[in-house]
């Protein structure tokens, strides 16, 4: 191969890559974030209560069909970034499984969250020795409490 010849092909290789790196919509479009998971729930008063009294999440937003309650979507932190779970009223829950399999709160000592929720009558279902914590909450969604091991 000439001289040329690798040059052009360099060139299309560095294109190709850079032209993957823009895949997506337009800056302006993209999503700034996740803004957490879903849950279909029977009693929704008394779901946003137990998140509020046992982890602290306040309501950011009341989404009302009919004049009432239907979603209450939840976070630690004002404005869509601390938005990290959405309740919503359901008296069945959809066809199919759920698409995830817990909600994940990162907390700074996820033992010593823990231990206090033990004292406020919430059973630890699991443990992974001081990383992860597993609860559930009053309709049996599983809740995990999460401190990323130290880096040594």
């Amino acid at each position: 191969m000439n001289t040329w010849t690798m040059a052009t092909l360099g060139a299309a290789a560095i294109l190709s890559v850079a032209g993957a790196a823009a895949a997506g919509p337009p800056a302006e479009l993209k999503p700034a974030h996740v803004g957490g998971p879903g849950l279909y729930v029977t009693d929704l008063e008394a779901q946003k209560t137990w998140y509020s009294d046992k982890l602290g999440l306040s309501v950011r937003d009341t989404i009302q069909r009919g004049g009432t309650a239907y979603e209450y979507v939840m976070g630690y932190n004002d404005g869509p970034a601390g938005a990290v779970l959405a309740l919503a009223k359901s008296t069945t829950r959809p066809p199919g499984p759920n698409a995830f399999s817990r909600v994940i709160l990162a907390v700074p000592n996820a033992k010593g969250l823990a231990d206090w929720l033990k004292g406020q009558g919430v059973e630890n279902r699991e443990v992974i020795a001081n990383v992860a914590y597993f609860i559930r909450d009053p309709e049996g969604n599983t809740v995990e409490l999460y401190t990323a091991p130290l880096k040594p």
